[in-house]
């Protein structure tokens, strides 16, 4: 095996695995919605808001990535990864209101 193809799949592990850790806490919800669990509006668009960006890029492109072999093994449930990956970086980004989280 080549250098080459080496470095590829080490690089690509180790994005997957990143993305993987950075993406558990949140998939981790709860229902509790109380006033003082939610995060103060500077902490929430000085910290939270430029995490969620982030978590946005990363999730679109390993959408991008993702996308061909998903549709290949199963074309149906498409929506699951798009839910997680796009749907819901965006959702907190655009749609939760500042200091709701």
């Amino acid at each position: 095996m080549s250098n080459r193809i080496r470095r590829s799949i080490a690089a690509t592990t180790a994005a997957l695995l990143l993305s993987t850790a950075a993406a558990t806490p949140s998939l981790a919800e709860s229902n509790f919605r109380d006033d003082a669990a939610n995060a103060s509006p500077v902490l929430d668009v000085m910290l939270l808001r430029p995490v969620g960006f982030f978590s946005l890029v990363v999730g679109v492109g390993l959408m991008a990535a993702l996308t061909p072999l998903v549709l290949i093994t199963r074309p149906t449930e498409i929506d699951k990864p798009f839910e997680q990956l796009v749907v819901k970086p965006a959702r907190f980004l655009w749609v939760d209101p500042i200091g709701g989280h």
